[in-house]
């Protein structure tokens, strides 16, 4: 994201000095901009009454996409290529999209050979996800691009003025890449970006032959009386193309689908083969059962369902303007499914809804999905029409591609979430469609620049010198917070502590570094009391909790820094025993905001019995385990806190009751059964 701010700040500077040098505003008058803009207000609006303004303004921290921010950075690329269309050249654009994204499928591809599996903590060869880190991510990218490349292709059987040579390596040139891209798709195993493919897919080649056969008003059918128009034995040659093309590339995907298999078990059982195993897999079952330990790795679509019931839950409890942007995983933990507690995905953090839709509901209010509705549908209302009037017919048809590619993207959207990349695309591919259907344009006279126009310039110069600064600051503050973060998981707590330092430096306003400076000095704290160094300890607690303190200034919502500070005090609590008392305060806190997390329920339990309140602790863990019946830890907790309240029948019941329900054969669970008189 930082990468789209400083190519945009570029570019809004470079446009606003052309209208100082032209003396007039150029800002061109398109069907979306309304829409743009109302869409714009509505996020501005639900920032002003977020739970976390930093969060909505910036987005998520490491993501940075979603924010009030990013959206106007969106909107104005959006304006700028609109109001400077004569500059771009589309044709050129498409190339440069088409040529990144064959490196971008070719080292996907190159995965699956394992060309970086040593790199990766996850099993890359499984699920290809390339340079954008996640498989459902690389596809709903790469079905975008693969229709473009469909449209650029259909659009060159038109073109009759280049020579038939070069036409047929072009042609063949775009095939083979076609199949590049449905390849990278397959294997990155995505459910969403296979089924955004073929729905697409569907609408682009329906839109191919279906829109011929409507005639602009006054046009003959023997004679084109537009230019680009054709005559009857051109369109004819063309559609005898397009039905080959068409019937040769959808075969050659479903003979794909049989070697290199679908995302679906229910289709690859009958209708493919094994090309990349040496050894067949047996595909995944859906799980059955209450139990982690019975049922495995929970089925995606399982949870998708459990965490969009909370996403509406959300909505339903902030209707007008939601939490905030990018707040979601802060306002999940309150309206989180106890189901969730059911599935192998329990204690992940779940930071989207996995559905763009219900996110935007729930973090914007029905407000904002109403007017991301209306921009939608003037996109595709506009496009519709467009088609039917529009002159140029190589136009028309890539047209009709980067409609059905933006349709891709509001169905792998659906299943999943947008990202810097599907961003740019969702708000550049209305841009470019209308720079398709209104090319032309009116080149102005020779321009005589005065003194105060130099002036103004420079002042420009300077704002967006000023903001590439900027930005490298947040690159550099980031870059030292990630090299902290690395070594705090090394536990070398010292030398990361010099680079968190550094980066509080560059940017004291983010809280996700003040919070992290708090854990490591909370540790190197406990480090020096261990040296008997109780003077250094003492300052690195007191910094600390000052630092917590600063992070919770900003964030107060945020339950994982109540966890943090929770952690903190646990810790110094061998400092200076009261702070134990501070610890449970700040878990009870962060149980208020997560009433329905498990692990949260579990740590009060243990605080409420390091603070000597056993009959609290009982009672939370009864509570604990209602929320998660398979919870091995809480079952063992409980027994011990019985024990220890001379309740010995208690805890060999709720024993037996874990063996039962989680696993009979538990050998730990057995042996503290035996040792129960």
């Amino acid at each position: 994201m930082m990468f789209v701010y400083a190519l945009t700040s570029l570019i809004v500077s470079s446009w606003i000095a052309k209208m100082i040098l032209q003396r007039k505003i150029l800002i061109q008058r398109t069907p979306f901009n309304l829409p743009l803009l109302l869409f714009l207000l509505s996020q501005g609006l639900s920032t002003l009454f977020s739970i976390d303004p930093h969060v909505s303004i910036f987005g998520y921290y490491s993501r940075f996409h979603g924010g009030l921010l990013s959206t106007f950075t969106y909107v104005l690329l959006y304006f700028a290529f609109v109001s400077n269309r004569e500059v771009i050249k589309i044709n050129k654009l498409l190339s440069f999209a088409l040529a990144s994204g064959a490196l971008v499928a070719t080292y996907g591809i190159l995965e699956k050979f394992g060309i970086d599996a040593q790199m990766w903590v996850q099993d890359v060869r499984a699920r290809v996800f390339s340079t954008l880190g996640q498989p459902n991510w690389l596809a709903a990218y790469l079905v975008v691009l693969l229709l473009i490349s469909l449209g650029v292709l259909t659009a060159k059987f038109k073109d009759q003025n280049e020579k038939l040579q070069f036409k047929k390596i072009y042609h063949f040139g775009l095939s083979f890449l076609i199949l590049i891209f449905y390849i990278c798709i397959l294997l990155t195993k995505s459910r969403s970006g296979f089924l955004g493919f073929w729905a697409a897919n569907a609408v682009f080649w329906m839109g191919t032959f279906m829109v011929p056969l409507f005639r602009h008003p006054g046009k003959s059918r023997l004679n084109g009386t537009h230019p680009g128009s054709e005559t009857i034995t051109d369109s004819g040659r063309t559609s005898f193309a397009r039905m080959t093309t068409f019937i040769i590339l959808n075969s050659l995907f479903l003979i794909l689908n049989f070697f290199v298999r679908t995302p679906f078990p229910q289709y690859n059982q009958y209708l493919t083969t094994q090309l990349f195993q040496k050894e067949p897999v047996p595909e995944e079952k859906a799980p059955v059962g209450d139990s982690v330990i019975n049922v495995g790795i929970t089925d995606s679509a399982d949870i998708r369902r459990i965490v969009w019931k909370g996403a509406l839950d959300i909505a339903r409890a902030y209707p007008l303007f939601g939490t905030g942007p990018e707040t979601f995983a802060y306002a999940y933990y309150k309206y989180r499914p106890a189901q969730h507690n059911l599935t192998s995905e329990w204690d992940f953090l779940y930071n989207r809804a996995h559905n763009e839709f219900l996110n935007i509901a729930a973090t914007s209010g029905f407000l904002g999905l109403g007017l991301y509705l209306l921009l939608i549908i003037s996109v595709i209302i506009w496009g519709v029409k467009s088609l039917l009037t529009i002159k140029q017919s190589n136009n028309k048809t890539i047209l009709i591609a980067l409609l059905a590619s933006y349709i891709s993207i509001l169905i792998t959207n659906f299943f999943g979430f947008s990202v810097v990349i599907i961003g740019l695309y969702f708000f550049l591919i209305p841009a470019i469609s209308f720079a398709l259907v209104h090319p032309e344009y009116t080149s102005d006279k020779s321009i005589t620049v005065n003194p105060p126009q130099y002036i103004l310039i420079a002042l420009i110069l300077g704002l967006t010198i000023y903001a590439w600064f900027t930005l490298g600051r947040f690159w550099l503050s980031d870059s030292l917070y990630a090299k902290s973060h690395a070594l705090t998981k090394q536990n070398n707590y010292r030398e990361a502590y010099s680079y968190i330092v550094a980066a509080t430096n560059f940017r004291s306003d983010e809280p996700v570094y003040h919070d992290e400076r708090a854990s490591i000095a909370s540790n190197l704290a406990y480090v020096a009391l261990e040296n008997q160094s109780a003077t250094l300890a003492a300052d690195l607690a007191k910094e600390a909790i000052t630092e917590s303190s600063q992070a919770l200034k900003t964030s107060p919502q945020n339950v994982n820094f109540w966890k943090t500070r929770t952690r903190i005090f646990f810790l110094l609590a061998s400092v200076e025993p009261t702070f134990i008392d501070e610890a449970l305060s700040s878990i009870l806190i962060a149980q208020q905001l997560a009433p329905t997390d498990a692990k949260v329920a579990y740590n009060v339990a243990v605080l409420y019995g390091r603070a000597g309140k056993n009959e609290e602790a009982i009672a939370t863990l009864k509570r604990t385990i209602d929320l998660k019946p398979d919870y091995r830890d809480a079952y063992i907790a409980l027994a011990i806190f019985y024990q220890d309240e001379k309740q010995n029948p208690k805890a060999k019941a709720i024993l037996e009751e874990a063996l039962r329900k989680i696993n009979p054969d538990d050998t730990e669970i057995k042996q503290r059964l035996e040792q129960i008189k």
